[in-house]
C-alpha cells in the first residue's frame, strides 16, 4: 500500500476546493476556524482536533482563495490585535533566604500554571526577569511555576516545537512526510528561569529532572497527545549549558539563525539543540529503521592506494574538495608517518599550501568528529561481526610549551622548577576486539585546553570537571550499542575512570547500554561492613591463581619532581585472584550524597612473590558484568588487558606520528592535524597486529601490486604471507629478526615503512618511464 501524501499537500488537492464550496452552501455561517475543522473532519485526518492540523488546513484555505477556488468568510477579526498578557501590579515577591545547597531548599516542587493568579505570577516572572521578555508561547502550552517554601524560584513553559530543525531532523533521521505526521510529539520548552537573586547549585539540573518525569503525564492529560521528545536552546554567548549536560539532554546541534517558521525568521542568533527523548524506542515509533551495517574485515582495504579513501572519502565537510584534500593529506602523510607534511608532500608547494588552508580554514565542519565520521562509520562495520567489542577510554597530555606562539593552548602541568607546561589534553575511545585484541578504529577523540587547576571543590558540579569526559564518551557509546544490537559493548577505563557518576549514569540510563569495567583507584565505604573496599577484598575467599603476562617495563630517567624506575624485562606473574559482589555507599558530596548505593562485582589481583625491583601487580577492578565464577572473573581480567592497545595507540601517536612537534600557531589547527594522525596511527597497529594474529593471510591482502614486487625483491621470494612482509618492512626500520627478538614492534614498522614506500615510488616511476619509452 502506498504511504500517505503529507497532510499539507492532501489538503490543498483542487478536488478539495469542491468540498469547501459544499460545507459553507450547507451553513453559510461558518468561521474560517470552523471551516478549518470541518475539512479535517471530513477528510477523516488523524488527530484532526490538534492546533497543528487545523492550523495547516487553515493555510491550505488561503491558499485555494489565493487561487480564486473558494471565497472564504471575512476574518473574525479583520484588523491586527493587540495582545496583552494578564500581569500582576507589582513585581513578584523575591525568594527569601534560599539556601546554597540544594538538599537545603525546602518545599521545592514544580507547579503547573493553570490558575488565573498562577498565570499573572509566571507572565511577571518571565516579562521582568527572562532576557527574552516576552510570556507568548507557542501553540500546545504548560508553564510551570518553581515553588518553595523561600517563594517562587523561577518558571518553565513549554509550546510547539520548530518547523524546520536540521541538527533536530538529522538527529532523528525522520523523512520529511514523518516530520510531518510527528511534529506534534515534539514539544519545545522555549522558556526556562531561575530567578537572578537564586544562588543555588545544581539547581537548574534538578529542576529539569523534575520536569522530565511529569511532563509527558501533563501535556497527555491536556491534549489527548503523548509526547516522544523535547528540545529547548541554548543561547552559548550567555550561557554554557551545563544544566542541560548535567540532566543528561543530549546535545543535536546549532541552529542556523532562522527562528522557529524557517527562512520567514531569518536573523535570530545561533543557539545549540538540546534534546531529551521522553521515550526508549522514539525512531521506531516515528518508523526510522536504521540503515543496515555490512560487516568489514579488519584486514579490508588497508592497502597504501585506497585506505584513506576508505576512512575518509564521505566526510560531509561541507565541501567535496575539502574532502579530497583529506584524502590526499592523509595517503601521503601515511607513507612517511614520522615527517612533516611537507617532506610527506615532498616539497610540492599546491600540496603544502592546501595543506595549510584546511588546517587554517575557519569552517565549523572540520572538528575532528566531522573529520572522524567516515572512520568511525568503517569502524562499525569491522564491529559488525565482533561477538563482544571493547570500547577502551584514557587521557594523554601533548606538551606543546616550546609553541610560544601557539593560541589557545591549556595547562597540563608544571615542571621541575614550578613552571607550568603548556599544551593540550586528548580524550579518547579505541574500539578493541575482545577476542584477539584488534584496534578496530577510533572511536571519539575528544582534544581540549585544560584550565589551571581549581582544587577540590565538593560543590563543583561534575559538568565543570575533566572527569565529565568520561561519562560523555560513556553515553557515545550507547549509540554504538543500539545500532549493533547483536554486539556486546564493554567500556574499559583505568584508574582515572573510577567515578561514582560513571557507574551511577551506566545503572539510571534505559535500554541497550555498555557494561562498564573500571580499575579501581578509590577505597571506599561499604554498606554491608565497616571494612573498606580494598580490605573487603583482600579478605574474600580465594578462587584461583593464574599467571599473567607482564611487559617490558621501559626505564624512565627521574626527575626532581619525580622519581624514575628501571628498565625491567618481560615476566610472568602469578596472582591470586579473589573476587565478590558489593555494595558502594555514594560518596557524601553534595552531587552523590542523596544517590543510592551501587550494586557492583569486584575482582582483586595480587602478586604475592614480585621479583627483586619490581612493584608487585595489585588490581581490583569493578565492573557491572556478573562475576560468579572463576572463568567469569577471568574474562574480566583479560578484557582489562586489553586496555594496554590504547597506551600503545598513544605511543604510536607521539613517537610516530609525533603528533607533538606540529608547527602550528592554534590549537584548532594543531586538533585537525591530530585527528588525521590518529587514524594513521591506528592504520600502523593493525599491520603489526594482522602480521602477528593472523600471519599466514596473503600480502595481497594488504599491499598491492607495486608493494608486493618490492617485497618480493626484498625477500628474494614470492607468494608472501602477511606476517613475512610484515617482518621485511620491519628489518628496513632495524629489525634484526633474530630467534629471540619474537615479534616486530611498531617502531620498527613505522621506520621501515617510510624506507618501503620510497622504494615502491622509485619501482612505480620506473615503470612510468619504461611505458614512456614504448610509446
Amino acid at each position: 500500500m502506498p504511504a500517505a501524501p503529507p497532510i499539507k499537500q492532501t489538503l490543498e488537492l483542487p478536488e478539495n476546493a469542491i468540498l469547501v464550496r459544499q460545507l459553507l452552501e450547507r451553513n453559510p455561517a461558518l468561521t474560517r476556524t470552523r471551516l478549518a475543522e470541518e475539512l479535517c473532519r471530513h477528510l477523516k485526518l488523524r488527530d484532526c482536533k490538534g492546533d497543528w492540523q487545523i492550523a495547516t488546513a487553515a493555510r491550505a484555505l488561503r491558499e485555494m482563495e489565493t487561487q480564486g477556488l473558494v471565497q472564504l468568510p471575512a476574518p473574525a477579526h479583520p484588523g491586527p490585535r493587540s495582545w496583552s498578557p494578564r500581569r500582576l501590579v507589582q513585581r513578584v515577591k523575591p525568594a527569601s533566604a534560599v539556601p546554597e545547597r540544594l538538599e537545603a531548599v525546602q518545599g521545592l516542587k514544580l507547579v503547573e500554571a493553570t490558575e488565573p493568579e498562577q498565570l499573572r505570577i509566571w507572565n511577571e516572572l518571565m516579562l521582568r526577569e527572562h532576557p527574552l521578555r516576552a510570556c507568548r508561547l507557542v501553540g500546545r502550552q504548560l508553564r510551570y511555576l518553581l515553588a518553595s517554601d523561600h517563594g517562587w524560584l523561577g518558571g518553565l513553559g513549554f509550546g510547539s516545537a520548530a518547523l524546520y530543525l536540521e541538527s533536530r531532523d538529522q538527529w532523528i533521521g525522520w523523512s520529511p512526510a514523518q516530520r510531518t505526521e510527528h511534529l506534534p510529539r515534539v514539544v519545545n520548552m522555549t522558556r526556562f528561569l531561575v530567578r537572578p537573586g537564586v544562588r543555588c547549585p545544581n539547581l537548574a539540573s534538578h529542576v529539569l529532572g523534575l520536569c522530565v518525569r511529569r511532563i509527558a503525564a501533563d501535556f497527555e492529560r491536556r491534549y489527548g497527545l503523548a509526547p516522544w521528545l523535547l528540545e529547548s536552546f541554548v543561547d552559548t554567548s550567555a550561557y554554557a549549558g551545563t544544566c542541560y549536560k548535567a540532566a543528561n539532554w543530549i546535545l543535536a546541534g546549532h541552529t542556523k539563525g532562522r527562528g522557529r517558521n524557517g527562512e520567514r525568521d531569518a536573523g535570530q542568533s545561533i543557539k545549540e539543540v538540546y534534546l531529551y527523548p521522553l521515550v526508549d524506542d522514539l525512531r521506531a515509533r516515528v518508523g526510522v529503521q536504521p540503515p543496515p551495517v555490512e560487516p568489514l574485515a579488519p584486514a579490508s582495504g588497508l592497502d597504501a592506494a585506497g585506505w584513506a579513501g576508505q576512512e575518509f572519502g564521505d566526510c560531509e565537510l561541507g565541501d567535496a574538495r575539502l574532502t579530497r584534500r583529506v584524502v590526499k593529506i592523509v595517503r601521503e602523510q601515511s607513507a612517511q608517518p614520522s615527517v612533516s607534511y611537507a617532506e610527506a608532500c615532498h616539497g610540492e608547494r599546491d600540496a603544502l599550501k592546501g595543506y595549510y588552508r584546511f588546517l587554517n580554514a575557519e569552517h565549523d565542519e572540520l572538528e575532528p568528529a566531522s573529520l572522524l565520521a567516515t572512520h568511525r562509520s568503517q569502524t562499525l562495520r569491522r564491529m559488525k561481526d565482533r561477538d563482544t567489542v571493547l570500547l577502551i577510554q584514557d587521557s594523554s597530555d601533548l606538551n606543546f610549551s616550546t609553541r610560544t606562539k601557539c593560541e589557545d593552548l591549556g595547562v597540563i602541568g608544571t615542571n621541575q622548577t614550578g613552571a607550568q607546561s603548556r599544551g593540550l589534553r586528548l580524550h579518547s575511545c579505541l574500539a578493541v576486539s575482545a577476542d584477539d585484541g584488534l584496534p578496530l578504529g577510533v572511536v571519539r577523540l575528544d582534544g581540549y585546553a585544560p584550565e589551571s587547576a581549581k582544587g577540590k571543590d565538593p560543590a563543583r558540579p561534575i559538568e565543570e570537571k575533566d572527569s565529565h569526559r568520561w561519562l560523555v564518551t560513556y553515553q557515545d557509546g550507547i549509540e554504538l550499542a543500539a545500532t549493533l544490537p547483536d554486539t556486546r559493548f564493554i567500556s574499559v577505563a583505568d584508574r582515572e575512570g573510577d567515578i561514582f557518576e560513571l557507574f551511577d549514569l551506566q545503572r539510571r540510563l534505559p535500554g541497550k547500554k555498555p557494561d562498564l569495567l573500571v580499575r579501581a583507584k578509590c577505597d571506599r565505604r561499604l554498606e554491608e561492613t565497616e571494612r573498606k573496599l580494598f580490605a573487603e577484598l583482600a579478605e574474600a575467599p580465594l578462587a584461583g591463581e593464574v599467571t599473567l603476562h607482564v611487559p617490558r617495563q621501559r626505564e624512565k630517567v627521574g626527575k626532581p619532581s619525580k622519581p624514575g624506575r628501571p628498565g625491567l624485562p618481560a615476566r610472568e606473574a602469578q596472582v591470586e585472584v579473589r573476587f565478590k559482589e558489593v555494595t558502594i555507599v555514594a560518596p557524601q558530596t553534595v552531587q552523590t550524597r542523596d544517590r543510592a548505593p551501587l550494586r557492583l562485582w569486584a575482582i582483586y589481583l595480587e602478586e604475592k612473590n614480585a621479583p627483586a625491583g619490581a612493584t608487585a601487580l595489585r588490581w581490583l577492578l569493578l565492573t557491572t558484568v556478573q562475576v560468579v565464577s572463576l572463568k567469569q572473573a577471568l574474562r574480566c581480567v583479560r578484557w582489562y588487558c586489553r586496555r594496554w592497545r590504547i597506551e600503545e595507540w598513544h605511543r604510536v601517536l607521539k613517537s610516530g606520528c609525533k603528533i607533538e612537534e606540529h608547527q602550528n600557531h592554534s590549537a584548532e589547527a594543531l586538533l585537525r592535524a591530530i585527528t588525521l594522525d590518529a587514524v594513521i596511527a591506528w592504520r600502523i597497529m593493525v599491520l603489526v597486529l594482522l602480521g602477528r594474529e593472523v600471519p599466514g593471510l596473503p600480502a595481497e591482502v594488504i599491499f598491492d601490486s607495486d608493494e608486493c614486487e618490492v617485497l618480493e625483491l626484498l625477500a628474494k621470494k614470492r607468494n608472501l604471507t602477511l606476517s613475512t612482509a610484515i617482518i621485511v618492512i620491519a628489518k628496513l626500520g632495524g629489525f634484526l629478526n633474530r630467534k629471540c627478538d619474537g615479534n616486530p614492534g611498531y617502531e620498527c614498522l613505522w621506520k621501515g615503512y617510510a624506507q618501503f614506500r620510497a622504494m615502491v615510488q622509485i619501482v612505480g616511476l620506473s615503470r612510468r618511464r619504461a611505458r614512456g619509452a614504448d610509446d
